[in-house]
C-alpha cells in the first residue's frame, strides 16, 4: 500500500467525513471495536475537531487521528498496520496539543503503541452487553417490574423545557466524571442534532418539579444496519441515592429498548463497584475494555 505524508493536523472538512466513516467501518470489522467515540463524531460533524490524515489513495484513508481539545483517538486501517503509521499519527496529535488518548477495545496493538510512546494508563471503561435472552427475561410481560415510589413520575424529555434541569442534574451526578459531568448546553444541543437522537428515548424521573433521575437510552443502526440499543447515560440525584431508583430507571429503560432492539449495551467505569454490581445482577456481561492513556 502506498501512503501519503500526513495531511494535518488541521480543522476537519465536510469532505473528510465519508472517508473517516469508511476507515472506521473497516477497523470495526477487523477489531470488533469502534475507533472513535460519540463525542469525536459529534465534534467532527459540528466541524469542531482537528484531524491528521494519511491517505492510501485519493479517496481512501490508511490512517487517521481525531483531536478534540486535549484528547485524541487514532486508527490505522487493517491492511496498513505494522508500517509505523500509528506512531507518526501519535506524534502529530501530541504536536497539536493532544495529551489524553482513548484506545478502544483493549487491543494489544494499541496497548503496545501507547506503552512505546511512554503513555500511562489512567482509566478503564468497560463495554458491557445484555444478551438477547437476558433482555427477554427482564422485559417479559410476566416479569416483575418495580413500581415507581409514591410521588414520582416518569416521562420523556420535553424539548425546549427540560434541558436545563437535565444539565443541572447531570453536572451534579457526574461531578467527578471528567467527560460526562462537563457537558454544556452547546454539547447537549449538538447531541440533540445527531441522527440517532429522539426525545422519546430520554426517560426523566420527576418528584414534583425536581428532576431526581434520568435514563438516556439510545437506538442507532449498528454496523450491519440493524438497530442497536444502549443505556447512553443513567443517573440518580445524590439527594435521592439509596432508594433503588437506579434499578427502577434501568428496568423502565430496558423495557423501552426491548420494543426496538435485540441487544443492549452500556459503558461503565471499571472502578464503579456499585454500578457494576447492579449491571451484573441484571445479566450484563463484559464485552471489551477501553483504556484512557495520558501522554507523559
Amino acid at each position: 500500500m502506498i501512503v501519503s505524508a500526513i495531511d494535518g493536523p488541521r480543522p476537519v472538512r465536510h469532505a473528510d467525513l465519508r472517508a473517516l466513516r469508511d476507515l472506521a467501518a473497516r477497523a470495526f470489522q477487523a477489531d470488533g471495536a469502534q475507533p472513535f467515540n460519540d463525542h469525536s463524531w459529534s465534534q467532527l460533524s459540528e466541524g469542531q475537531a482537528r484531524v491528521a490524515l494519511i491517505h492510501a489513495d485519493e479517496k481512501t484513508l490508511a490512517a487517521a487521528a481525531v483531536v478534540t481539545g486535549d484528547e485524541f483517538e487514532l486508527v490505522v486501517a487493517p491492511d496498513a498496520r505494522r508500517q509505523g503509521l500509528g506512531r507518526r499519527l501519535w506524534q502529530a496529535a501530541v504536536g497539536a496539543g493532544g495529551r489524553l488518548v482513548w484506545a478502544h477495545g483493549g487491543l494489544d496493538e494499541a496497548r503496545a503503541l501507547a506503552t512505546a510512546c511512554g503513555a500511562v494508563a489512567i482509566r478503564e471503561l468497560l463495554l458491557m452487553q445484555l444478551p438477547h435472552h437476558a433482555l427477554l427475561e427482564l422485559t417479559d410481560s410476566d416479569a416483575p417490574t418495580r413500581t415507581l415510589p409514591d410521588g414520582l413520575e416518569l416521562r420523556t424529555m420535553q424539548t425546549g423545557r427540560d434541558e436545563q434541569a437535565w444539565l443541572d442534574l447531570n453536572a451534579r451526578a457526574f461531578a467527578a466524571h471528567p467527560e460526562q459531568g462537563q457537558i454544556t448546553a452547546d454539547d447537549l444541543a449538538a447531541l440533540q442534532r445527531e441522527s440517532w437522537y429522539s426525545p422519546d428515548d430520554v426517560l426523566l424521573l420527576w418528584q414534583a418539579d425536581e428532576l431526581v433521575g434520568f435514563n438516556w437510552t439510545k437506538i442507532a443502526p449498528g454496523p450491519d444496519g440493524r438497530p442497536e440499543g444502549e443505556i447512553y447515560a443513567i443517573a440518580v440525584s445524590p439527594d435521592h441515592s439509596g432508594r433503588g431508583l437506579g434499578r427502577v430507571l434501568m428496568e423502565h429503560g430496558l423495557r423501552h429498548l426491548a420494543e426496538s432492539v435485540a441487544d443492549v449495551s452500556l459503558y461503565v467505569e471499571a472502578d464503579n463497584a456499585p454500578a457494576l454490581a447492579l449491571y451484573r445482577r441484571l445479566g450484563f456481561e463484559e464485552r471489551s475494555r477501553d483504556i484512557h492513556w495520558q501522554v507523559r
